[in-house]
This record gives C-alpha cells, sequence and structure tokens, in this order.
C-alpha cells in the first residue's frame, strides 16, 4: 500500500511537471517567431526574426504590400489618406533598450543620452530615450541598420489589417500600450515601461502604441508621401517625424496615423529608437 502511494505521488510530480513544460513551451512560443539567418538558404516569410550579431536586436521581417496612409478622421497633416506601396523590410520586434544603446556608448564614444544617470530611465530594459534624431541614426549605423521610414512604421503598425491603434486588436486601453494614466496593467506614470510589457501587434511587434516616440528616417513632409520627394533625404537639415505616442501623452497619439515632428538636435525624455533594416542588407548593403 505505501509503495503504491508513493508510485502515485512520483506520477503526480511527473505530470505536474510535463504540463508545466507544455505552458512553457507554448509560452515561449507565441514569443518566437522562426528564427532566420543569411545562411538559411531561402527567403525570409511573414513572422520570420532575425537576430543582429551587432547588437542583438530582435527584427521581424514585414512582407511588402499596399496599404492606405494617414486618416481623413485625424488630424490635417494626417490627409489625404493615400495608397503607397511598401517593399519587404525588417522591423524591431521592440525598442531599443538602454541595455543596447550603452553597448554602442562604449563602442563609439558618442555622448551620453540626457537621462543618462536618472534612475528613473537608466535601467537595462528600459527603451533608451533623450537621443537626439542624429544619435539614433549613430547607432544605426554602429548596428549596420537605419530608421523606418514613416511609411514603413505605419505599414508595420496596421498589422496587415489597417488598425486605428497599432496594438494587440486595434483598440486602445491602458491593458494594451502604455501612454499618460496608470490603469490596468499600465502601472508606469512617470517613466516609461521596460520593453515588451504589453501584448504584440499581429505582426508580433511590441510597444508600437505608447511608451516612447520612436525616430523615423522622414523629414516632416506633406502628405501625399513619396519616398523619392526627398523627404528620406538623410542630409537635409529640418523637421524630422516621430510616430507612436508616448507614456507622457494621450491615447490618441498612439494612433497609427498620428505624426509628430521634431527637431533633429532636440533630446527630451519621451523619445526613443525602433530600428530597420532592409533586404539588400543581407547582401552587404543597408
Amino acid at each position: 500500500m505505501k509503495r503504491r502511494s508513493v508510485f502515485y505521488l512520483l506520477l503526480s510530480i511527473c505530470i505536474s511537471a510535463l504540463i508545466f513544460t507544455v505552458i512553457a513551451c507554448k509560452k515561449d512560443n507565441q514569443n518566437t517567431g522562426r528564427r532566420w539567418s543569411p545562411e538559411s538558404g531561402r527567403m525570409p516569410q511573414a513572422g520570420d526574426e532575425y537576430v543582429n550579431p551587432f547588437d542583438e536586436s530582435v527584427l521581424v521581417w514585414i512582407p511588402g504590400g499596399e496599404f492606405y496612409m494617414g486618416s481623413e478622421e485625424g488630424d490635417p497633416d494626417e490627409k489625404p489618406r493615400h495608397k503607397v506601396t511598401v517593399e519587404g523590410f525588417w522591423i524591431g520586434k521592440y525598442e531599443v533598450t538602454n541595455k543596447q544603446y550603452q553597448k554602442f556608448l562604449r563602442a563609439t564614444g558618442f555622448p551620453e543620452p540626457q537621462y543618462w544617470d536618472d534612475p528613473d530611465y537608466n535601467k537595462p530594459e528600459l527603451p533608451v530615450t533623450g537621443v537626439r534624431w542624429y544619435e539614433a541614426v549613430g547607432y544605426c549605423e554602429w548596428a549596420n541598420l537605419r530608421l523606418p521610414t514613416e511609411a514603413e512604421w505605419e505599414y508595420a503598425a496596421r498589422g496587415g489589417r489597417d488598425y486605428e491603434y497599432p496594438t494587440a486588436n486595434g483598440s486602445i486601453s491602458h491593458d494594451l500600450a502604455n501612454y499618460w494614466g496608470v490603469e490596468g496593467k499600465d502601472t508606469w506614470l512617470n517613466t516609461p515601461a521596460p520593453v515588451g510589457q504589453f501584448p504584440p501587434n499581429p505582426y508580433g511587434l511590441y510597444d508600437m502604441a505608447g511608451n516612447v516616440f520612436e525616430w523615423t528616417s522622414s523629414l516632416y513632409y506633406r502628405y501625399p508621401y513619396i519616398s523619392t520627394d526627398g523627404r528620406e533625404d538623410q542630409e537635409a537639415r529640418y523637421f524630422r517625424v516621430m510616430r507612436g505616442g508616448s507614456w507622457q501623452f494621450s491615447s490618441g497619439e498612439c494612433r497609427s496615423a498620428f505624426r509628430r515632428r521634431f527637431d533633429m538636435h532636440l533630446r527630451y525624455d519621451y523619445v526613443g529608437i525602433r530600428v530597420a533594416k532592409s533586404m539588400q542588407v543581407q547582401r552587404g548593403g543597408k
């Protein structure tokens, strides 16, 4: 009788361990896409992930296509809503963290961000903030990456479903994003949240809505967006576009179509970086 009790106890422990392993694997698979590398011998597919060897950024492959950019119901600079074609590209799964940015500082001698010594902003897994546009570009060049264009950013934000908000389901709430206020999962009132605290959008991208605004490569020009009209001139000195909203601003600025212009030489505590990469990079270019 005693042996039978021991047997059932061990059996119960084994079953519990198996269930825990299955749940853990399922959760891990939900957060990790198929890994791709230049040596894989195939073209990337939607949902593939690539780990950049220079800064360890995880990038998600966004297949090319057409989408409607802007909004007729939004601010004047979001009009007219118009069709844009985007080629396939890689974009960061997460915002660049302080841990990643520290490697860049040590390697290059670039100046520290504005809030680097502030304990509210300098924890390793928080998104780096207080960086000028030129410093964001410098980081990308060091990592053999680039900033996304404004069109790429919005295309990825809409998740392939024309979502109004770049969240898991296209709506906005404090359970889906970190913006002004505290409620639900959003417990960060005076600081950004560590990256990846909220559910990703349908492309598997985290914090596209809220947390910190993200620099794009694009100059702040009127719509329609035309990539060859000078707005992607990386040498020009003018306002650049930021996207995504922030923990300091209302939910309206988290909309997929919302545009905020910003001086290239300024730093603020609500501005960060999300990286991108063109397919031809795998063949030696950016």
